[in-house]
């Protein structure tokens, strides 16, 4: 279970000049355990990274830490073994840097004029249907 969560560092940089419309648009999103410490059997320090890469456009890092509680002496195991997190806690832990590293992404995505690091809704137009010769719908 996640007790704390917080962030330390957070760089953002766009590489084309705001007049220069892309070409192409490829976001990646990533998320990096960097270093697991124990505050005691419990409870351990989570570091991580962060990463939305827009492909020759920009880019926006965060790093920060999060409190997790659990079994921490198999946690620590497995991450000095294997550098691994177990399987037990990898989707817990990923998706709480995740979803929130991606909600502050998207607040800099647009003070940096980048688009935001989500897929947004496609939008449907549709088209009024003409009915058939001869027939009114009204």
């Amino acid at each position: 279970m996640i007790r704390s969560f917080e962030l330390v560092s957070i760089e953002a940089k766009r590489y084309l000049r705001g007049d220069v419309p892309p070409t192409e648009i490829r976001i990646d999103t990533n998320s990096t355990v960097t270093e697991i410490r124990a505050i005691d059997k419990r409870q351990a320090f989570i570091d991580f990274r962060f990463t939305a890469n827009y492909y020759g456009m920009g880019i926006i890092t965060m790093e920060g830490t999060l409190i997790w509680e659990g079994d921490v002496p198999l946690l620590e195991k497995e991450w000095k073994n294997n550098h691994k997190l177990p399987d037990e806690s990898v989707t817990e832990i990923h998706s709480v840097i995740v979803n929130s590293c991606i909600i502050e992404s998207v607040l800099i995505s647009k003070e940096i004029r980048l688009p935001p690091p989500i897929p947004l809704p496609v939008q449907m137009q549709l088209q009024k249907s003409k009915p058939p010769d001869g027939m009114d719908y009204h």
